[in-house]
C-alpha cells in the first residue's frame, strides 16, 4: 500500500463517521463554557506505528479540567480500538513497516477530515478560535488554524 492509498482509505473510514462526529461538535457547543479560549481538535497516532488513532476535541483556557468536563460526553469524535474481532472502526494496518511515517498519514487525513467537519458545523457557529494539532507533532504541516466567521 502506498502512502496515498493509505491516506485515501483513512479518510473514507473517516468520512463514514462525518455524521455522528458533527452531532458531537454540535454538542460541544451546547455546553462550551465561557471561559474557554479556544478549541482544539488533538489527533492522537498510536505511539508503535500499528494505525490505530483517536480525535479528541479539547478546550484551552483557565482550569483545563473543568473546561474539558463540561464537554466531556462529546469529546471524542472518533476513536480506533482494539476489539474481539480486530479494530473498530476497520482501518488498514500493515505485516510490515511501510516506507513512509504511519503516524505522519494519520495526522494529515485526519486534519483533512477536521476541517471538513469545520466547515459544515462550526465555523460559521463557533464563538471561539479553533485549531488543529498532533500528537508528538506528527503531520507534514500541523498545528494549523481553524477560520471562524
Amino acid at each position: 500500500m502506498t502512502k496515498q492509498d493509505y491516506q485515501d482509505a483513512l479518510r473514507r473510514v473517516l468520512d463514514a463517521h462525518t455524521e455522528t462526529a458533527l452531532r458531537k461538535l454540535e454538542g460541544v457547543f451546547a455546553q462550551l463554557p465561557d471561559k474557554a479560549r479556544e478549541i482544539q481538535f488533538g489527533i492522537f497516532p498510536d505511539q508503535g506505528g500499528e494505525g490505530t488513532f483517536s480525535v479528541v476535541i479539547g478546550l484551552e483556557g483557565p482550569d483545563l479540567y473543568v473546561l474539558n468536563k463540561a464537554i466531556d460526553e462529546h469529546r471524542c469524535l472518533f476513536d480506533v480500538v482494539h476489539g474481539e474481532d480486530g479494530l473498530c472502526p476497520s482501518v488498514p494496518m500493515f505485516s510490515r513497516e511501510p516506507p513512509f511515517c504511519v503516524q505522519d498519514v494519520i495526522a494529515d487525513a485526519a486534519a483533512g477530515w477536521i476541517e471538513a467537519l469545520w466547515e459544515r458545523g462550526g465555523r460559521a457557529v463557533s464563538p471561539r478560535p479553533a485549531m488543529i494539532y498532533a500528537n508528538d507533532d506528527y503531520g507534514m504541516d500541523l498545528p494549523r488554524a481553524l477560520a471562524t466567521r
